[in-house]
């Protein structure tokens, strides 16, 4: 667990995303890119779902569990 907030802790993309779908809930990719402010979003999203930090459903991603309890203890670290 601690390698993987690590990893997260050191791409700020990814915990961007991260931080964002836990402050404001599912959303399309689209939409994160937008609120994010990060050109080609996609490629991290695709990483996040990879490592079952996120989920897609519906045409939205929302954070999985373990999502949840990284992006919370990151919260602890910023």
């Amino acid at each position: 667990m601690d390698e993987l907030i690590g990893f997260i802790a050191s791409n700020n993309k990814l915990s961007k995303i991260l931080a964002v779908l836990d402050s404001k809930g599912p959303m399309d990719s689209a939409t994160i890119a937008k609120t994010t402010r990060i050109v080609g979003a996609d490629k991290s999203i695709e990483e996040l779902v990879e490592r079952k930090l996120l989920a897609h459903e519906g045409g939205k991603y929302s954070l999985t569990e373990l999502g949840k309890l990284v992006s919370h203890r990151l919260r602890g670290i910023r």
